[in-house]
């Protein structure tokens, strides 16, 4: 092949397919050069913080779930990051469990796990309905959007729907 054919596979085929294999070979040169410690897993994290980093999908989830999604699917994602929290998380444990108190509907069950909020948080129980009031306002669709009847004396139960 050589002549005329062959000079013209080298300059047409060869060639362009050479520079774009230098091309690719000096791009993941410099860009393996410039991740530094952001490259890969972050290994220099401390227990808690590696742990947060593990839990922040499910956190994005639960919230997304809190704000558009039906109870039950508050409830399951609350029960999840619940059992996933670690005891320190206080704010987060307790946020969980005011806005798994919000959607239940049973007066029972809520006072249960409001309950529960004054045991995990003391100075929280001070200002509960403060709180569960902070937390419906973040909720965009109902049910969970209003004041549960568990906050209004004398209120009789009212049956789901």
């Amino acid at each position: 092949m050589t002549g005329p054919r062959g000079l013209w596979i080298v300059k047409l085929v060869v060639g362009p397919l050479l520079g774009a294999l230098l091309a690719a070979r000096l791009g993941q040169v410099r860009a393996g050069a410039g991740r530094g410690r952001f490259g890969g897993w972050p290994v220099d994290l401390s227990g808690p913080e590696a742990s947060a980093l593990q839990l922040a999908p499910a956190r994005a989830a639960a919230n997304a779930a809190w704000a558009l999604g039906s109870p039950d699917a508050v409830k399951e994602s609350s029960k999840w990051e619940l059992d996933q929290l670690a005891p320190t998380e206080v704010p987060r444990r307790v946020q969980l469990l005011l806005r798994f108190g919000i959607v239940d509907t049973n007066p029972d069950g809520q006072a249960a796990i409001f309950g529960q909020v004054c045991a995990t948080d003391p100075s929280t129980c001070a200002h509960l309905k403060d709180a569960t009031e902070g937390e419906t306002r973040t909720r965009l669709v109902a049910p969970g959007n209003r004041l549960p009847p568990f906050f209004i004396a004398g209120h009789p139960h009212v049956p789901g729907m």
